[in-house]
């Protein structure tokens, strides 16, 4: 698991610590973590964290790159989105550093979620973080 979220530190700060933090929140509840396997290999993970009023926040999204462009992620994406609906979310959002936004946007904007924020240097001078939400609920 760590070898493939082994460019969250660089993409992060501190992504490291963060993700150290997650894993020790997730037997508590605070955190739940799936995966995607082909075969034996894991190819794609989701973070989410539930906050309150029914929202849930996707902290993490990964695909393997030699996955990507073959609908792993499309697909897990609608399991996760299927998921969100039958616990009733009433709204589920998610962050991206900006060099990833636009990747990211093509595969969520088919579930409904729009930009809906963009706060400039959030991860260091010049480095963005982009807002995505499906704030009428998923």
């Amino acid at each position: 698991m760590r070898e493939l979220l082994r460019d969250l530190p660089n993409l992060y700060p501190h992504g490291d610590k963060w993700l150290d933090r997650t894993f020790g929140e997730i037997p508590q509840g605070k955190a739940r973590l799936t995966v995607v396997e082909l075969g034996t290999d894991i190819v794609a993970v989701s973070i989410e964290k539930p906050k309150d009023h029914g929202r849930m926040k996707l902290s993490t999204l990964y695909v393997r790159s030699d996955v990507r462009n073959m609908r792993v992620g499309t697909s897990f994406f609608r399991w996760l989105d299927a998921r969100w609906r039958s616990e009733n979310r009433k709204e589920v959002y998610m962050t991206v550093a900006s060099e990833g936004a636009y990747e990211l946007e093509r595969l969520v904007k088919v579930f409904g979620f729009t930009c809906v924020a963009v706060q400039e240097d959030r991860y260091g001078l010049g480095r963005d973080e982009v807002v995505f939400s499906n704030a009428s609920g998923s």
